[in-house]
Parts: structure tokens; sequence; C-alpha cells
């Protein structure tokens, strides 16, 4: 058997940067996964495998119970995530149509007004969080459109979601008061709107779960359910790709000059930041039967963290990983998974991220460093990446 080392994903230098240990670590192809139970997946074939593999499984009910992990994900309520077809083929079905090229088509001008309207308030020059009056906000907004919520209820739904958004991720902290209150008032509003007699709004997600084709084929609680799963998967993630695009640009200046001289290429930032600094690191999959993974024998129930995030920085996948390079020749990546539980939101996440940076490079001639490290704060979310604050100096 191979020597083993090990990933912790709450390790704080993992946190701040995931990178170095997925090197240190990748010829072994998996190593154990000391927080969670089960093992990491770090090699980029088996990863492109695994994703798309049909006889891994996402149930926590099959998984091992004395993996910490299991228990987590069972109390979570996470919906879509962790279901097998066919109950995930249905409740997939409830939203996948809401998320077609065609429907982001018709989004793109709501998404323009509302970053517009976020920076127009914005300094004109000076330091400022990208991150808390941009980046996050953005997404937020979207989404609350998207599902629609009632514009005089806008601001209280978006302090709900703020807290519960917060600690989705956090088992330590979801168990707060005011983590569970915000809970409890996200899930009460979803019932009271389902409940609620048909209006002339009619827009959103809600009304479509509600009044819909299909709607007579799901619970209320899966409805419910799949809302408050969606607030997670649409805002967290989207706001950490913007940000991480910002700040790639901004630490890397010549590809900020390429950028402005070249608006076109933001698509192309969009999916270098993909590779290069993915907001989501891992999926999850759990083996429905005994399997032999690099001379280690799993035995079924196994979890497996598969780390999508490794592939783009694979030397043997693209060349100068670790470089974050706009006109690549090539560029790989599986940052949105794959198989039957590929991000449904992905072309929505694309589009928000390229108007977010076809807006901000439009509204500041210059954007750059401060020079203070201090000022790039990552988030401490194991699996995930992202900013809590990321300072920069913008003028006219």
């Amino acid at each position: 058997m191979t020597e083993l080392l090990a990933v912790s994903v709450s390790d704080s230098g993992f946190l701040e940067d995931p990178y170095p240990a997925i090197a240190e670590n990748r010829h072994l192809g998996v190593v154990p996964n000391v927080d969670q139970g089960g093992w990491w997946v770090l090699d980029s074939a088996e990863i492109v495998r695994l994703i798309r593999d049909p006889r891994l499984v996402n149930d926590p009910e099959s998984a091992d119970p004395d993996s910490p992990i299991t228990a987590v994900l069972k109390q979570a309520r996470l919906s879509v995530f962790y279901m097998d077809p066919p109950d995930h083929t249905r409740i997939r079905n409830a939203i996948k149509w809401s998320f077609t090229p065609r429907q982001m088509k018709a989004m793109q001008e709501g998404i323009v007004a509302i970053g517009t309207r976020l920076l127009d308030v914005m300094p004109d020059r000076g330091e400022v969080d990208i991150v808390s009056t941009f980046s996050d906000r953005l997404p937020l907004e979207v989404m609350t459109e998207f599902l629609g919520v009632e514009p005089e209820r806008s601001e209280e739904f978006a302090e709900w979601v703020r807290i519960r958004l917060a600690s989705f991720f956090d088992p330590k902290k979801s168990g707060a008061k005011e983590s569970a209150e915000a809970t409890d008032a996200l899930r009460g509003y979803f019932v009271e709107r389902l409940r609620s007699a048909a209006t002339d709004r009619g827009t959103g997600l809600i009304d479509e779960l509600r009044d819909g084709e299909l709607s007579d084929q799901y619970s209320e609680v899966e409805k419910v359910d799949l809302l408050v799963i969606m607030l997670a998967a649409g805002i967290t993630t989207t706001a950490d790709l913007i940000a991480n695009a910002i700040n790639a640009l901004v630490n890397n200046p010549d590809q900020l000059a390429m950028l402005r001289q070249n608006p076109d290429l933001s698509t192309a930032a969009v999916e270098e930041t993909l590779r290069y600094d993915s907001p989501a690191l891992s999926v999850g999959r759990i083996l429905a039967e005994e399997r032999e993974m690099f001379g280690n024998r799993l035995p079924a129930g196994t979890w497996l963290r598969i780390m999508t995030a490794a592939v783009g920085r694979d030397p043997a996948v693209n060349v100068d990983p670790d470089r974050f390079i706009l006109d690549r020749e090539r560029r790989e990546h599986v940052a949105f998974g794959g198989g039957a539980h590929l991000c449904v939101g992905m072309h929505l996440g694309r589009l928000e991220a390229k108007i977010a940076l076809d807006l901000l490079l439009r509204r500041y001639p210059t954007i750059g460093l401060t020079g203070d490290a201090e000022v790039a704060v990552r988030r401490t979310v194991p699996g995930f990446r992202g900013f809590e604050r990321l300072v920069v100096r913008v003028g006219e």
C-alpha cells in the first residue's frame, strides 16, 4: 500500500491557499479526508471519470454512518445535492427549465440594471471593499428577483438570507439562535408564498413552483427545501466567482490591461477564474460497492470528496497552471462538476460574473491593489473559496 499523507480542509493554510497541498499530494491519487471521513480524490483523470460515473451515489443513507460528514449532511436538508435518481431527476426537473440559455438571455437586462445601480452608489475614487459593496450584493439581488420576492419585502428577505448564508456551510454556526431564526423566517416566507393565491406578478420561481405545469408533482416540503438550497447554490458561489476574478485581475495587472484593451475577453476571464481559482473546491460522491483506488481498498459506503479544483491547476492538463492567463490556447476545468449533478445554475453564474466584470471595468478606469495585505481576507468555509473582504483602490 502507498504511504499515505492526509489533507485537512480546515487547516488554516489550506483555507488560505489549497493548491500547494493539492500539488504535493496529487501523485498519490487519493488521500484520507481527516476532517470529514472518507477520501479526497486528487488525480485529474480519475476526477473527470468519477464525477460522471453513474455507479456512484449521493444519498447519505448509503454512506458509512461513522463518517463525521454523514450525520452533518443527513441533518442539513440539502435537497437535490444529495439525492439519487429517480428522486434527484424528479426534483431537478422542477427548476432546470428556469436555467436554460434562453432564460438567461431574458435575464441579462435585469442583471445589468442591478449591477449598474450598485455601482452608481459606490465612491468614484479611493479604497472600497468590493465584496460588501458589489460581489456579494449582486448575486443576492439577482436571486431575489429571480425567485420573485416582492419589492416591498426584498430588504427583509435579503437580511434573512445574509444571516443564513453566513452559517450555511458551517455546522458549528448553523445551530446558532440567529441562524435558526433566519432559516425559520425563510421557510415560513416560502410556505406563505406557496400557499397564497396567484397574483398578477407571477414571474418568479416561487410562482412557477406554485402555479406551473409541474407544481402538483412536488410536496410543499420539497418545494421549500429546494428554494432554501438555491439560496446557497445560487448566491455564495457566484459571489465568490466574481470576487475571485477581481482578485486575480488586480494581482495580474498585465491581464487586467489586456481585458481593458479587449473587453470581449470578459468571458475568458470568467472561465480562467473557474480554472485558476474555483469558488467550489470539490463535489461529494459515495461508493455503492467496494473499489480499489490507487492501491487502497475502499469499502462500500466510503465518502469520496472529488477535488474538482485540482484539474484546473494540473500541469498535465493546463500549461503553466499556476499563472492567470486570459488568452490561453487551451483551458480545461470541471468547476461545475459533471454527470447527473452538473450544476444546473452554471449559465446564470457565468452570466452574472461576466456582466459584473464588464460593468466594474466600465465604471472604474483604474482599479488595483492597495498595498496592504490585510485587505484581502478569505472566507473560512471548508470546501469553498472566496473572500470575506477584498479592498481595492479605484479611480476615475
